[in-house]
C-alpha cells in the first residue's frame, strides 16, 4: 500500500488531488499512508464490508470531477505521469464516462484491462485452455487483436483501475453491492454504457497491477464466488446484454472533439 500511495502522489504533478482511504476495520489503521497527500480523507467502517460496498464508500466521500478507483496492489511510475494523461484524455473525450489505462504485471506481461462480457464458454476457456477454440475465445474476450497503445471502446474494464467522470457517477449511481466480489466492475461498466456514456481504454499511459488471481483454480472458494456472481449477472442482464444497448448508445465523437455538451463540474 505504501508504494502505491507514494507513486500515485507523484503521477499527477500540478493536479489538485485528494486521497480517500477506507479503513475496513483494520488492526493498525491507515494513518501512515496519509502523509503522501496534502489532503486525505479517511472513511472508517464500523464493521467489515466487501469490495463493492467499500467502493461505494469512496464514491460517497468523493467530490472531484474525476474519481480514480484503485486496488491496493497497484503501482505507478511517476515519470509516466499516468494521472495527468488520464485527465487530459477524459477532457478531450467528453462522451467517455469511464476509462482505464494499460496494465502490466510484475513480470512485464500485459494485464489486458479492456475486456468483453463473459459467457459460459469464456469462463470455461479461461480455466481449461484446451485447443485452438479456447485460445481464440480468450483472445476475443481480452481484445487481444487490438493495439495496447491506442484508445478504443470496450465493453468493460478491470475494476483495479477505473477513472470515472463525475457526471457519469451522477447518472449511474453507486455499485451494486449484491455482487460483493467479482462482476461488480462488469455490472458498473454496462450501466455506464446503458446511460449513454462510452467505456474506453486509453493506451497512452500505464500502471502496474500485482494481480493474484484467486479465482483461477476451478474448485477454489474464489472460483465458486466468481461463478455465483456470474449467475447473478445472468439473472440481472440476460444472455446478451450488449445487444440491448443499441438504442441507448449516443453517437461517439473522435478523441479531442469538444462538440459534445458538457455539464458543469461538481465542486
Amino acid at each position: 500500500m505504501g508504494p502505491l500511495v507514494e507513486s500515485l502522489a507523484r503521477s499527477g504533478p500540478g493536479l489538485s488531488m485528494r486521497l480517500v482511504l477506507v479503513d475496513n476495520v483494520s488492526g493498525d489503521g491507515v494513518d501512515r499512508w496519509c502523509r503522501a497527500f496534502d489532503r486525505t480523507v479517511v472513511v472508517k467502517n464500523a464493521h467489515r464490508l466487501h469490495y463493492a460496498a467499500n467502493l461505494n464508500r469512496i464514491l460517497q466521500a468523493s467530490t472531484a470531477r474525476y474519481v480514480l478507483l484503485l486496488n491496493t496492489d497497484m503501482l505507478f511510475e511517476p515519470d509516466v505521469q499516468c494521472l495527468t494523461k488520464m485527465m487530459r484524455f477524459m477532457d478531450a473525450t467528453p462522451d467517455c464516462g469511464l476509462a482505464a489505462c494499460r496494465l502490466y504485471h510484475t513480470d512485464g506481461g500485459y494485464g489486458f484491462p479492456a475486456r468483453r462480457y463473459q459467457t459460459l464458454s469464456t469462463i470455461a476457456a479461461r480455466r481449461m485452455p484446451w485447443g485452438d477454440f479456447a485460445r481464440g475465445t480468450v483472445r476475443r474476450y481480452l481484445y487481444a487483436d487490438r493495439s495496447h497503445y491506442t484508445a478504443f471502446d470496450c465493453q468493460w474494464v478491470s475494476g483495479c483501475f477505473m477513472f470515472l467522470r463525475r457526471e457519469t457517477l451522477e447518472d449511474v449511481g453507486l455499485f451494486d453491492e449484491g455482487f460483493g466480489k467479482y462482476f461488480e466492475d462488469v455490472d458498473y461498466c454496462l450501466r455506464v454504457a446503458r446511460a449513454g456514456w462510452r467505456v474506453m481504454l486509453n493506451g497512452a499511459c500505464y500502471a502496474y497491477h500485482f494481480e493474484q488471481r484467486a479465482s483461477k483454480s476451478l474448485f477454489s472458494p474464489d472460483a465458486m464466488k466468481h461463478l455465483r456472481s456470474y449467475a447473478r449477472w445472468w439473472r440481472k442482464w440476460g444472455r446478451d446484454p450488449w445487444h440491448a444497448l443499441a438504442a441507448n448508445r449516443r453517437p461517439t465523437l473522435p478523441i479531442g472533439d469538444q462538440r459534445a455538451p458538457r455539464r458543469a463540474d461538481a465542486a
